[in-house]
């Protein structure tokens, strides 16, 4: 394993630099609020895997150092700033996967390897940098930030710019996506947001606009949202309720896809959804229950590998090949 002090003094200095600058703020800011998190697993494989694989260790580490910056210049402007350095070893660990795996992939390059080779990989990232601005009870955030849509947990329909994979155990904080989105209200407890966003490297490929707008009807919460995702038009909407100690929430979307390709294979339009069921069964314990239904999946196996070679696969916006 190779391991440059150049690397580190790198990141040190790199480090150093965004903490002078979010410091600096504080001259002319009304307040500063700083702080940071650093969380690790430990993974060990318990049996022996086929040799064409070519796997010799039988551990694999992931950590994961978070520092935060969110600074008011005034009380209509602030900006947040997260920078992330993830240190994984091995790099293409399976288990590693399990709490980092993310979807999407973003425009700006606020992203840098550190290290990176068979044994090691040490990446610098802002994971948050936006600046938001408060018109009253109007609110615009223009940058990389978290967007989360849709009520499902394990196989999201509806949030279609950064959801997490159903594997993932470290949810803390959503993955950023370069995006400028803007919130209005629609009374109590009712709010629209409309977002356009770039979910890759180009704008005319990956370019999406959306709007949702979520209304309180008493008991229940409803949710309607329409936009272009990539070359996708896709309509959709959502319902939760609550009964007793036990919300129901399900959500649905059709999609009319704009990649030639998944015609060819009886895909252009296509339905997904999921219904979830949360019980609290005693203030330290809740059960989850989710099904979903995935209209671009198949109930053929031997279709899985065609399937996972499409685009929409392959950018992490479907986890699952099967139909339910």
């Amino acid at each position: 394993m190779r391991f440059s002090i150049l690397d580190f003094a790198t990141g040190l200095v790199v480090f150093a630099a965004v903490s002078l600058l979010t410091e600096s703020s504080s001259l002319v800011a009304q307040s500063v609020d700083w702080g940071g998190s650093l969380r690790g697993y430990q993974f060990f494989r318990v049996e022996d895997l086929p040799e064409v694989l070519q796997v010799t260790r039988w551990d694999s580490e992931y950590l994961s150092s978070r520092f935060t910056f969110d600074t008011e210049f005034i009380p209509q402007l602030e900006m947040e700033t997260h920078l992330v350095m993830d240190f994984l070893s091995p790099p293409g660990s399976s288990a590693a996967n399990v709490a980092t795996a993310t979807r999407g992939s973003v425009f700006l390059p606020l992203q840098h390897d550190f290290v990176d080779n068979e044994d090691l990989q040490l990446i610098g990232s802002f994971d948050r940098l936006n600046l938001q601005l408060n018109l009253g009870s109007w609110r615009i955030v223009a940058g990389r930030q978290a967007i989360g849509w849709g009520v499902s947990y394990f196989w999201p329909a509806i949030d279609l710019f950064s959801s997490f994979s159903p594997q993932r155990i470290d949810r803390d904080y959503k993955p950023g996506v370069d995006a400028i989105r803007v919130t209005a209200p629609l009374g109590t407890y009712s709010e629209i947001q409309v977002v356009g966003a770039i979910l890759g490297s180009s704008l005319s490929r990956d370019g999406s606009l959306a709007a949702q707008a979520r209304l309180n009807l008493g008991r229940f919460d409803l949710g309607l949202m329409g936009g272009k995702f990539h070359t996708d038009t896709v309509a959709g909407m959502f319902l939760t309720t609550g009964v007793g100690r036990s919300s129901v929430r399900g959500e649905v979307t059709w999609t009319d896809s704009g990649d030639p390709v998944d015609a060819q294979f009886g895909r252009g339009q296509f339905w997904r959804g999921s219904l979830g069921l949360d019980r609290q069964l005693n203030p330290e314990i809740g059960v989850t229950v989710e099904l979903s239904y995935n209209g671009y999946g198949t109930s053929d196996a031997s279709e899985y590998a065609l399937l996972s070679l499409s685009d929409r696969v392959q950018r992490g916006e479907m986890n699952a090949l099967g139909k339910y």
